[in-house]
């Protein structure tokens, strides 16, 4: 194929130059079927027997979206009649209709349009008369649908959703699944019809690809399972726009490769809209249920809910897709491959309550060979930074150790975060951890590249070229799975703690030194990395999933309100998720989805929120009392670091933006039992 040997950077000159379809054949086709709508609005019909009025004839296929390939195209134009008065009268009249139709179509060609030719092929679509316009030079083509239908919508206004009823009879009238999509061919139309020229160009792209894949398909014998229809591609590049970039402007082969890495991900595909129908109303809610719980790949049609668009054999596309993620049109200039967007087959919102362990399990958990080695390559960095560091100077490591949501086990799948700490004797109390910071981190990164020069991973080990002097980073990438990493900040710090004992609390005078040392809220958080670890890494399994679950839906708020002020820090919610937990039972074995509902709760209760710990802070010693108490006096909501009492996790931050979209998803399908009824709390208060 042409397309696997175009680089990246020539994606969108290929699309323009080879795909767009000829706007000489687009405009004789667009004249000719304008010629026929006016012959079937004044159609005569027969003596004593008028014909059913036109009550409007709406273009659809992928020529009314605006997706139309060159070549060949589809178009579909649905003429919806008055003697339809319900979904079942189309049974009974359709033959009669599509008959008088293709008499009036014959009729009507007497007069041929110029430049185009017409012919029927066997018609092989029920409920529809199909034809084929054809340019003189053979070279462009328009397969046409003519479907008489029922008027469900009415008049539509732009921005409404229909009225509930229409659903409601649809569900009720006993239709097999998408017998009646024709009736919403104008919901079809503008759900892609109004999205950008650039997307468009990109579901060009795909659908072209799809082509080139069924010509293949084609040719095996014995002949293969039938594809799933390319209107199932263009639904999954929307998709994949919406959740990984939805802006107007992007880069064509990053959203190639992410509905590729879709298409591969077939039998996890759970894709729909509620753009036009809503999980408000009671009968479409048990609907949509019912229609999760089949197997995947599932893609609704935004504006049928009875049409599963995915249904068809994808291993041939998953295959294909493999192949050509290795292509030069995956490759930027450098020669390195492009990364797709973050965007998972399915979404936690949709996701029924009942399945958010299989959710978590399939798309939330890390690769277990990738976090075997992680953790290899950084006993590995340990080792040789305390061996290696500062040889020739006073000053020694006295122990690193690794931090953040990898060494607490609460890490996501797909990029994630750590910290790596190392405690040098150099520093004797908290206030002279800034001191000489940008010489110890200059040391720090000259063994860190000596340990990437000398030492071999399994892992790609980069340290990051940033040439700030007071910030130390690097990441390791899978070599295998490129959108599996974790990048790690390098933080020296003041041994605060010495050697813990395990089971038992720190003296109470770290605290009092801290309390006399600190001018801003956590700033020495880092002296306390092995508590903030050790308060987490010792709970339940299900409870770190549970806390996964909170980060993922965390990230997806945090994608939504960006620009519009901080979120609060991921760390608070993980100790809310804890406080939720504890204060609910601490069964190991709970619920799901009543845990999270529990979570999103205490979210919206921001306001009243004052949750802490005296695991590790001693009360009874008087500075420390005297000091958690000034600290629960503060404005709610107060969230305090089980390790360090200075750290407030829940000030100054836009709680209400969380709130907001908490309150959403309680209403989601994800809070919603099998029964569709809400999933309830468990009865936990804001403040401990």
């Amino acid at each position: 194929m042409d397309l696997y040997r175009t680089p990246a950077s020539e994606l969108d000159r290929f699309v323009a130059t080879r795909l767009q379809p000829r706007k000489e054949f687009t405009e004789t086709a667009r004249r000719a079927l304008g010629a026929l709508d006016a012959a079937l609005r004044e159609r005569r019909g027969r003596p004593g027997a008028p014909a059913p009025r036109v009550l409007k004839i709406v273009k659809g296929g992928s020529s009314g979206r605006g997706t139309a390939l060159k070549g060949g195209c589809d178009s579909e134009l649905v003429i919806f009649l008055d003697c339809f008065k319900s979904y079942v009268d189309q049974r009974a009249r359709r033959a009669e209709i599509l008959s008088e139709m293709r008499a009036l179509l014959e009729s009507w060609w007497q007069n041929p349009v110029p430049g185009l030719s017409l012919k029927f092929p066997e018609q092989s679509v029920p409920g529809a008369l199909q034809f084929r316009l054809t340019s003189i030079d053979l070279e462009d083509w328009m397969d046409v649908s003519l479907v008489p239908a029922f008027d469900v919508l009415g008049q539509l206004s732009s921005g409404t959703k229909p009225n509930p009823q229409v659903y409601s009879r649809l569900l009720s009238s006993g239709c097999q699944e998408g017998e009646h999509k024709a009736c919403f061919a104008e919901l079809r139309r503008n759900f892609v019809n109004i999205r950008p020229a650039k997307l468009k160009n990109l579901i060009l792209l795909v659908k072209h690809w799809y082509r080139q894949v069924v010509a293949q398909n084609k040719r095996k014998r014995p002949a293969p399972a039938s594809l799933p229809p390319a209107y199932a591609l263009e639904l999954l590049t929307i998709f994949a726009w919406e959740q990984g970039c939805g802006k107007d402007c992007f880069d064509m082969a990053q959203g190639f490769r992410t509905v590729l890495g879709l298409v591969q991900q077939h039998q996890q595909l759970c894709v729909y809209w509620t753009v036009n129908y809503s999980t408000e109303d009671p009968d479409m809610r048990m609907h949509l249920l019912g229609q999760l719980r089949k197997p995947r790949p599932l893609v609704l049609d935004p504006a049928d809910p009875t049409w599963n668009v995915g249904q068809g054999s994808w291993e041939l596309l998953a295959q294909e897709a493999a192949v050509l993620g290795m292509q030069a049109c995956f490759l930027s200039r450098d020669g390195t491959s492009m990364p797709p967007w973050d965007v998972m087959p399915a979404l936690l919102y949709q996701t029924p309550a009942g399945d958010l362990d299989k959710f978590i399990s399939e798309f939330l958990q890390p690769n277990r060979q990738f976090l075997a080695q992680v953790n290899k390559a950084v006993d590995t960095i340990c080792s040789f930074l305390k061996e290696n560091c500062f040889r020739n100077s006073p000053i020694k490591v006295i122990k690193v150790v690794k931090g953040g949501s990898s060494a607490k086990g609460t890490a996501l799948r797909g990029r994630s975060d750590a910290d790596l700490v190392v405690f040098l004797s150099c520093f004797s109390q908290f206030t002279e951890q800034g001191n000489k910071r940008a010489e110890i981190i200059s040391e720090i990164r000259a063994q860190l590249e000596a340990c990437q020069r000398e030492q071999q991973f399994e892992v790609k080990f980069e340290v990051s070229k940033w040439e700030n002097p007071r910030v130390l980073s690097f990441s390791l990438t899978s070599q295998t799975m490129l959108d599996q990493s974790v990048d790690f900040d390098v933080l020296p710090a003041f041994d605060a703690l010495g050697q813990l004992v395990s089971g038992s609390r720190p003296s109470s005078q770290v605290y009092v030194d801290l309390i006399h040392s600190y001018s801003n809220a956590g700033e020495y958080s880092t002296c306390f990395t092995e508590l903030q670890r050790d308060f987490i890494i010792s709970r339940p399994t299900k409870l770190k999933s549970l806390i996964r679950l909170v980060k993922h839906w965390y990230q997806q708020c945090h994608k939504i309100s960006k620009g519009r002020g901080s979120l609060p820090p991921k760390h608070g919610l993980e100790l809310l998720t804890v406080y939720a937990w504890e204060q609910g039972g601490k069964d190991p074995q709970f619920n799901m989805a009543e845990g999270f509902r529990t979570v999103l709760e205490l979210v919206t209760q921001y306001r009243q929120l004052c949750v802490y710990w005296t695991i590790n802070y001693n009360t009874e010693d008087k500075t420390v009392g005297d000091f958690l108490k000034q600290q629960l006096q503060k404005p709610r909501p107060i969230i305090l670091d089980p390790a360090d009492p200075t750290g407030n996790l829940g000030h100054s931050a836009r709680w209400d933006l969380l709130a907001k979209e908490a309150a959403a998803c309680m209403s989601a399908l994800c809070c919603v039992g099998r029964n569709g009824i809400p999933i309830q709390p468990w009865p936990v208060k804001a403040a401990v």
